[in-house]
């Protein structure tokens, strides 16, 4: 204990050299060396008997050994953090070497200071910050001097000194989790180094580093207290599918296959799923044999996800899902049966005829010019020409009998412009053929227009005829708990008129409870289902820390069952409304207009879209300050039977409103427009939907970037009454920043894999498409089903940075099955996702906004400024409504 508080009061090489002694004089106590502990292995088993045997001598070697095997651990741990805060003062001195000022990186990510703030919101004591300045000054400029001569005392053979400790600890102590886990990690973190500076990984790196690493995360897995460690099998994934080219490192896995529990995998079933079809044959073969493992015992918890894969356009990927598919059929034939006619269903119902056409015609028009970017849209065009060919319900042969000619017209002279020589000087073909399908768009609008509410028995008979299944509930699967299946399909669907359309509809399950899910066609859920993978692990984390415990913070998860690679069902989350609800219900019982702030800016500068930043920051808060902006304060207090309940909901606003502020921001989470957010009628919690931008990649759009860190703007500050963010909200966001940066290493795994997984990954790495042209856009604009322009696709248009084709790329792809980001392979090669990676660590060590590291508070502080900052806010889309 005294060593370790000399340590945290920045007496380091002290401590340090003080633990070296401790070390040295315990290991010559029992005669063990540090260069060759395997040597000393030997005798461990002998002297652990003879302690048995109650000899007094051996029980106290036993106790030196465990002691020891603390020694070493504390001194890997020590060097590690001298080696980090050594590397850090390295970087920061070689970018102020490049530049007097600030990098462009910097730039992007430091906070201006804000016209708000300088008018008083959250300023500081100057002279009080001053002195605290020169006291962190002066222990920052001490502990870095005691690094940098620790660092050098090693010779520059820090490394080997670390994992020389960690390795000493396993030896010393061979049922110890922390340090098998310590050792793993610091092998796979060497090796990934080593890629990044070389671009390939040797067969020595492989059998040094590559292997120990396998094996430690093997063995950190086995004696971790629950079945499974998500971040070492997460971790241990990388390390197989990254290198499994390697002999060696394949030989590892299968040795450690058997060694751990078969669920262990159900956590990263989605991860492993991604590598079906890997090209190393022997890794794809155990892969295979893994799912059918998981698949044997636990049927539920991957029967959906494989026929996600299985329908994949990937060839090799969907033969390798059907085969697993066919073992299992031969085990459980009523179920994978089942499974498929539930599945193929609910994807029949997410894209009726009608919908399907008007939405890829939309696409088609809008990708036209001059033939650019048509190609993606075609690959989906062929797939609707299929079930058009193929019609099942009664519905159906009633759409194929009025358009099916016409549309097999029009593909064809969309084929004769594909195949045409020269498209340059075929291009009359191609308007020609989009000229046709925008005709049968325009009828088809006007033959079906929106329909709120269906009839199952109409657009799916079969699901309608559903009784008593052995299929388990979307996503309600639990090995702990009672298997719960599909009892029966309720009879009326309920249409969203938003964006995609997602259908409502409610499953009766055998335990007698109703599970309601939102089901959503042309939107990749398997981007959400990674990140309720990370929102589970946050929550975990969250409840074993005693403050954030003791105030139940969590962030609200909803279970996400993708159906393919461009539909799913989603847990309807019931009794909520979306902030655009709540204040839009507020205005109308008021009698006043939605658009209040944004028209009174237009009123102040009418050329809104011309005004430079500044300009639209005057203007901007010119709004805010004529208009109250207490729509949502005010609901919260009528809405609630008594102050007790209000007190009540104000503070689990709050604190939840805090938590999933910081996971998003961790996250990268962009597109935070009031629709995106819900808070529940009874508890007041806050939750959020629509997960699909992560890492940031809103802030990189060349129109309208997203320049705040998560959505704090004063609709959702008034709420908090009297302190605002000053109060629960800071202390709540400092509580959950602490957990999660103290519990960096769990979330990195998480978040590494979410970035190199070849399926997400897409999303985030791809480069943006900007000749994609609007020409046809222009002259056919886009039409909600009443007549009028589509709001939701009038606002994606204006936020996105092609001038408005990214939700169309982005779903053309998705659509695609992602057939490009399949072939690619798992993408640690790539910049971006090193640059990705490397900007949450930034975050996560509170280095984000310069090269000095914050602490929490100071963090916190500044992600507060910048997300109420009015030149960030001034500048975002009207679609994201800043002045809410």
């Amino acid at each position: 204990m005294y060593l370790k508080y000399k340590w945290a009061a920045n007496e380091q090489r002290d401590a340090y050299q003080m633990l070296e002694v401790f070390a040295s004089d315990y290991a010559s106590r029992i005669g063990f060396d540090l260069h060759n502990p395997d040597a000393f292995a030997e005798h461990i088993d002998a002297r652990v008997l003879a302690n048995l045997s109650g000899h007094a001598e051996a029980a106290e070697d036993t106790r030196t050994i465990h002691l020891l095997a603390r020694f070493y651990f504390k001194q890997a741990e020590w060097l590690t953090t001298v080696e980090q805060t050594v590397l850090l003062s390295q970087e920061a001195q070689a970018k102020a070497g490049l530049s007097t000022g600030e990098s462009s990186y910097a730039r992007q990510f430091v906070r201006r200071e804000s016209i708000g703030v300088r008018r008083g919101r959250g300023s500081m004591s100057r002279s009080g910050q001053a002195s605290r300045d020169g006291i962190r000054t002066s222990d920052d400029g001490r502990s870095k001097q005691d690094a940098q001569y620790l660092y050098e005392l090693k010779g520059g053979q820090i490394d080997k000194a670390i994992l020389e400790a960690y390795h000493a600890a396993t030896v010393l102590d061979r049922k110890w989790y922390k340090a098998w886990h310590q050792l793993a990690l610091r092998h796979f973190l060497e090796t990934q180094r080593y890629q990044i500076e070389h671009g390939h990984i040797t067969e020595d790196m492989a059998v040094n580093h590559v292997v120990p690493a396998v094996h430690g995360f093997f063995r950190a897995i086995q004696l971790s207290k629950s079945d499974t460690t998500l971040q070492d099998t997460l971790r241990l994934l990388t390390a197989w599918f990254d290198y499994c080219e390697f002999e060696s490192v394949a030989q590892a896995v299968r040795d450690g296959y058997n060694s751990v529990s078969i669920r262990t995998w159900l956590q990263v079933i989605p991860q492993i799923l991604a590598r079906i079809h890997i090209k190393a044959e022997s890794t794809r073969r155990l892969v295979q044999q893994l799912l059918v493992e998981v698949g044997k015992s636990h049927p539920h918890a991957i029967m959906f996800s494989l026929y996600v894969a299985a329908r994949s356009e990937h060839v090799e990927r969907s033969l390798a899902a059907k085969d697993v598919l066919a073992k299992l059929h031969d085990m459980y034939p009523k179920l994978v049966e089942e499974t498929e006619l539930v599945s193929r269903e609910l994807i029949r119902i997410t894209l009726p005829f009608p919908e399907m056409w008007t939405k890829s015609i939309y696409s088609l028009a809008s990708k036209y010019n001059g033939g650019h970017g048509i190609s993606e849209i075609a690959r989906e065009l062929q797939s609707h020409y299929k079930r058009l060919y193929n019609p099942e319900t009664l519905r159906e042969y009633q759409f194929v009998q009025e358009f099916g000619k016409e549309l097999s017209v029009a593909y064809e002279s969309l084929l004769q412009y594909y195949n045409a020589r020269n498209r340059t000087h075929s291009l009359a073909l191609l308007k020609q053929a989009i000229d046709m399908y925008w005709r049968i768009n325009c009828r088809i609008e006007r033959q079906y227009p929106f329909r709120k509410h269906l009839v199952l028995e109409d657009i799916s008979p079969i699901l309608y005829q559903c009784r008593d299944m052995s299929v388990a509930v979307p996503g309600s699967y639990n090995p702990d708990v009672d298997l719960i299946t599909i009892q029966s399909f309720k009879p009326d669907v309920e249409v969203h008129r938003t964006a995609q359309l997602p259908r409502q509809m409610c499953i009766q399950g055998s335990d007698g409870n109703e599970y309601t899910f939102l089901l959503k066609g042309r939107d990749d859920l398997r981007l959400d289902e990674r990140v309720m993978q990370l929102f589970g692990l946050i929550n975990s984390l969250l409840s074993k820390d005693s403050e954030t415990a003791r105030r139940s913070l969590a962030i609200e998860r909803f279970p996400v069952v993708p159906l393919s690679s461009n539909s799913g069902l989603i847990g309807f989350y019931s009794n909520s409304n979306s902030l655009n609800d709540i204040v839009t219900e507020n205005r109308k019982a008021v009698n006043q207009p939605n658009r209040l702030e944004l028209n009174l800016a237009l009123q102040f500068t009418p050329n809104w879209v011309k005004l430079t930043t500044m300009q639209k920051v005057e203007s901007f808060e010119y709004a805010l300050s004529n208009t109250p902006g207490n729509d949502l304060q005010r609901a919260m207090w009528y809405k609630s039977s008594s102050a007790e309940v209000w007190l009540e909901h104000r503070t689990n606003y709050t604190r939840s409103l805090a938590v999933m502020s910081i996971a998003g921001y961790i996250l990268g989470l962009g597109d935070r427009h009031p629709s995106n957010i819900l808070i529940h009628k009874r508890t007041g919690k806050v939750v959020h939907i629509d997960l699909g931008d992560c890492f940031e990649i809103t802030w990189h759009r060349e129109q309208f970037p997203e320049k705040v860190p998560f959505r704090l703007t004063r609709m959702l500050i008034k709420p908090m009454e009297v302190c605002s963010t000053d109060g629960i909200f800071k202390h709540t966001a400092n509580h959950t920043m602490r957990v999660l940066r103290a519990n960096r290493e769990s979330l990195m795994a998480v978040l590494e894999a979410f970035v190199y997984d070849p399926l997400v990954s897409w999303a985030y790495l791809q480069e943006t498409d900007n000749s994609a042209g609007t020409n046809y856009t222009k002259q056919y604009r886009t039409l909600s089903q009443d007549g009028q322009p589509d709001k939701h696709t009038s606002k994606r248009h204006s936020s996105s940075s092609t001038g408005g084709l990214e939700s169309s790329t982005k779903q053309s792809i998705s659509n695609n099955d992602y057939y490009f980001a399949d072939t690619k392979g798992w993408n640690t090669g790539n910049p971006k996702a090193h640059a990705i990676v490397k900007r949450i660590h930034d975050k996560l060590v509170g280095t984000d906004f310069s090269n000095e590291q914050l602490d929490v508070s100071e963090q916190i502080e500044k992600l507060i400024r910048q997300a109420t900052a009015s030149e960030n806010l001034a500048v975002l889309y009207s679609g994201w409504v800043p002045f809410w």
